[in-house]
């Protein structure tokens, strides 16, 4: 990663120096191994901070809303452009005040699986070699696969590369031949009405409405969230099931032609609820019903923000 991370500080850098940005969003490296954190530099010479390696986990599109006003370089994974793309298609930010500085990538790597690996041992270095992460413990080097450490998410990740970048740091990452959506999808549209709700209750079960989904996701931008109303009083925040499916189920109302699969939602969850499932049939349904696919053409309208005679309204009946 060294030749992409001197890429990245001399372009931000630069991008400063010029005047071509107010601003940089990108990473920096935190103290404890294996973890980074969003960082927004506004002067030349706070370029040298930036990082982008195995552990640049945030979608740094949710700091897109914060910065209104600005030009902004931002620095985005494949599948957070998707992100970008998606709020320049919703109006949300204008592409003339963006500069996008691509990073492709071969996936981050979730510290909660490098320690199940570990059996739950603690390290204090931990280095990519030849595709293994080498990590030190008490009991000396441990070597681990990296496809064994990475977030599921990544694994089934079909949007590796940048496509609409102004810049790209480092060459094309290798783009496994895999489905947008989760087969799982069609495995649970195949369930009885019953059985699918087992699942979906199953799900709810393990939420503790933390609303850290809601809370890194690009496209949950409103000033003011339905959870927080009180004038209609929408939902309890209980550990009542029913909150959480009242949630989930709204939330995806809301996120029906805008959730553009990036995965932050699932990787912030600290429960393990299979988020994915549901975006995924979300995102299928949109597509089968109005042609349309969030994140794919900054030039494509939305559905749900305009009307066309021809669309379907099957999902409405």
């Amino acid at each position: 990663m060294g030749n992409e991370v001197k890429n990245l500080n001399d372009l931000a850098g630069q991008l400063l120096r010029d005047g071509e940005v107010d601003v940089v969003v990108g990473y920096e490296k935190v103290s404890r191994e294996l973890a980074s954190r969003p960082v927004v530099i506004d002067q030349a010479d706070d370029a040298a901070k930036l990082i982008f390696d195995r552990t640049c986990e945030n979608n740094l599109a949710n700091y897109l809303h914060k910065l209104k006003g600005k030009r902004v370089g931002i620095v985005v994974k494949g599948c957070d452009e998707r992100s970008v793309v998606g709020l320049i298609q919703e109006n949300q930010v204008s592409r003339d005040e963006l500069v996008i500085i691509g990073a492709p990538c071969d996936g981050v790597i979730d510290r909660k699986l490098v320690h199940l690996a570990l059996e739950r041992k603690n390290f204090k270095d931990a280095r990519v070699v030849d595709g293994e992460l080498v990590v030190t413990t008490c009991d000396g080097e441990q070597r681990i696969a990296l496809e064994e450490v990475v977030f599921p998410t990544c694994l089934q990740c079909a949007n590796r590369n940048p496509r609409f970048a102004d810049y790209l740091i480092a060459k094309p990452a290798s783009q496994p031949d895999v489905a947008s959506i989760s087969p799982a999808v069609a495995q649970t549209e195949a369930m009885s009405v019953d059985e699918r709700w087992e699942v979906f209750a199953r799900e709810m079960d393990k939420c503790i409405l933390c609303f850290a989904c809601r809370n890194v996701c690009p496209a949950c931008y409103c000033t003011t969230c339905f959870t927080e109303c009180t004038k209609p009083k929408w939902m309890s925040k209980t550990d009542d099931p029913a909150d959480a499916a009242f949630f989930h189920q709204t939330r995806l109302g809301h996120l029906s032609g805008r959730c553009t699969g990036c995965g932050a939602c699932e990787r912030a969850c600290p429960t393990g609820v299979n988020l994915k499932l549901y975006n995924d049939k979300l995102r299928k349904d949109v597509e089968e019903i109005f042609e349309f696919v969030a994140g794919e053409n900054p030039d494509d309208d939305p559905p749900m923000s305009c009307f066309k005679e021809e669309d379907n309204d099957e999902m409405f009946k």
